[in-house]
């Protein structure tokens, strides 16, 4: 088993997939000017995992995925964007010496602060009731995104896992994701905040990419009928389609994981729940970056710095 810093040096490793050419315009929006050199390589995929409501197993919906992507042999960072209640090191069963909450105050780097996860990804640890990334003083905002800019370059997949509701930080991450997946369940409460969430984010930006999942369902044919109610309201009052990219179904082996603080797709690898998330994995690795696809050029921390209005700063600056 490979320790934390053969992992870290694994993931902050030059990729050696080829990818395009690319230097990031996130350090004109830091007001810096491009140090000399070559250019970066821009690999990774980004895809927010979201919700419209808290308890309908976002979290663990993420660090599954995230094991399956790295067993996979991609190089897999989960960042824990929700700073109000983050919680993926507790179903890890890890205890982190440093957060992102010290990444905000400049007490350390993003390097610093990751662990590896079970099953191969790296987990940025998020903290708890810290304030969210648009209410930090510009100096601290800066220091952050050039982390977050690092961590772009050094990576293959990039997974957001928000916090629930639609706070300016979690609609900025989720927007500036190549892909989002809006957890819900059957319950008539999740349906209802699942299109909420949908609603705002396509208010916020038509061209996001809004993919269903449907978790704790008890078979295929509910899962499909969830996200027949919630289609059927998005193209009747949105005028959007949401795809279905996956039913997760209700297992009792992932409660028995979570209250055992191990991944069920690494406890219990052939059960219903972990061969559905495998195949989330599979299908979403296969997919091209939507952002290219539609010839976006930035990158994600560019476009999600972009949304929260920091660009403003610049061109003030510049005039």
């Amino acid at each position: 088993m490979k320790d934390q810093a053969t992992s870290l040096r694994h993931l902050v490793e030059s990729s050696s997939r080829p990818s395009r050419a690319f230097r990031p315009p996130i350090m004109e929006l830091l007001g810096e000017e491009p140090e000399p050199g070559p250019v970066v390589q821009r690999s990774a995929k980004a895809i927010a995992i979201t919700s419209g409501k808290g308890g309908v197993g976002k979290s663990n919906l993420a660090v599954n995925l995230a094991i399956a992507m790295a067993q996979s042999g991609r190089r897999v960072v989960l960042l824990d964007a929700d700073l109000g209640l983050a919680n993926a090191d507790v179903l890890c069963r890890i205890t982190p010496n440093r957060t992102i909450e010290h990444v905000l105050s400049g007490q350390s780097s993003l390097r610093e602060i990751m662990v590896p996860g079970p099953g191969g990804f790296m987990l940025v640890p998020g903290a708890s009731g810290v304030s969210g990334i648009a209410d930090m003083d510009r100096p601290s905002r800066r220091h952050l995104i050039r982390e977050l800019v690092a961590l772009e370059e050094t990576s293959d997949v990039i997974l957001i896992d928000t916090g629930a509701g639609i706070g300016s930080s979690v609609v900025g991450f989720a927007v500036a994701s190549d892909r989002v997946l809006v957890s819900c369940t059957p319950e008539p409460t999740a349906i209802t905040d699942a299109y909420g969430m949908i609603k705002s984010l396509s208010s916020a930006d038509r061209g996001v990419q809004l993919n269903l999942v449907v978790n704790m369902a008890e078979d295929d044919r509910e899962g499909v009928e969830v996200h027949d109610r919630i289609n059927r309201a998005s193209r009747t009052f949105l005028d959007r389609n949401v795809e279905l990219l996956g039913v997760i179904p209700r297992d009792q082996l992932v409660l028995a994981a979570v209250r055992n603080q191990l991944p069920f797709i690494i406890g219990t690898p052939n059960c219903p729940a972990s061969r559905a998330v495998r195949r989330l994995a599979v299908q979403l690795l296969g997919e091209p970056h939507g952002r290219e696809e539609q010839g976006h050029e930035r990158g994600f921390f560019d476009r999600f710095t972009r949304w929260l209005g920091f660009s403003d700063e610049v061109e003030r600056a510049g005039r």
